[in-house]
């Protein structure tokens, strides 16, 4: 939200920036915002959030430069990974063609809300701020979007947070399945040094050689 490095925005309830306050950290309410709005760009409220994050001068427009700043350092991350690059201005076409704003100069905040762009509105912020799901919006495979489509999920969050929890869970069994591992080659090793212990005629019920 900090475009600027300065100081950290503050948010009303629609994702926009009202102030900035002269805290440099987050607050868990602000972690818990950011974690909804970039897992679920398909919503009102994370289009206004990521929006006001390109709209660096504040005028409710996205220009080309503005989104052009973002998106270079896309590239940069593109060609550290070893992935296949996309020039700025094929990525752009590609999401006016997607998103079709009134306006071909400029993006604002209603484009992104229009009904056909429910599914879509977030491939744009995601080119500008996330190249992994860029890179995995440009490689989808059409038979797993349609398994999407036809869910039982009504948003991405809904289908986020169920995978996180699945994952969550999944580590948690395993390291309590490694725990008890441990526990029992603890006590097996314990019975083999007992039963050395013994044989040796060490143990307390072994009578003296005398």
């Amino acid at each position: 939200v900090d475009v600027d490095g300065n100081d950290a925005a503050s948010l009303d309830e629609n994702g926009n920036v009202v102030q900035k306050s002269t805290r440099d950290y987050l607050t868990y309410e602000d972690f818990i915002f950011f974690m909804l709005s970039e897992e679920d760009k398909a919503n009102e409220f994370s289009v206004r959030y990521w929006f006001t994050c390109v709209d660096v001068d504040g005028d409710d427009k996205l220009n080309n430069m503005e989104m052009r700043s973002f998106y270079a350092v896309q590239l940069h991350r593109m060609q550290c990974m070893g992935h296949e690059v996309v020039p700025f201005e094929d990525m752009l076409c590609q999401m006016m063609d997607m998103v079709k704003p009134a306006n071909t100069e400029h993006l604002v905040v209603e484009d992104f809300l229009q009904p056909h762009c429910s599914q879509v509105s977030g491939a744009l912020f995601d080119a500008l701020f996330n190249v992994n799901k860029y890179v995995m919006f440009e490689q989808r495979d059409p038979f797993l979007e349609r398994q999407k489509r036809e869910d039982e999920f009504d948003t991405d969050w809904d289908r986020f947070a169920c995978i996180d929890y699945n994952r969550l869970a999944m580590e948690e069994e395993q390291r309590e399945e490694e725990a008890m591992e441990v526990d029992w080659v603890t006590m097996d090793e314990e019975e083999e040094d007992g039963d050395e212990y013994n044989s040796m005629g060490l143990s307390g019920s072994s009578e003296a050689p005398f």
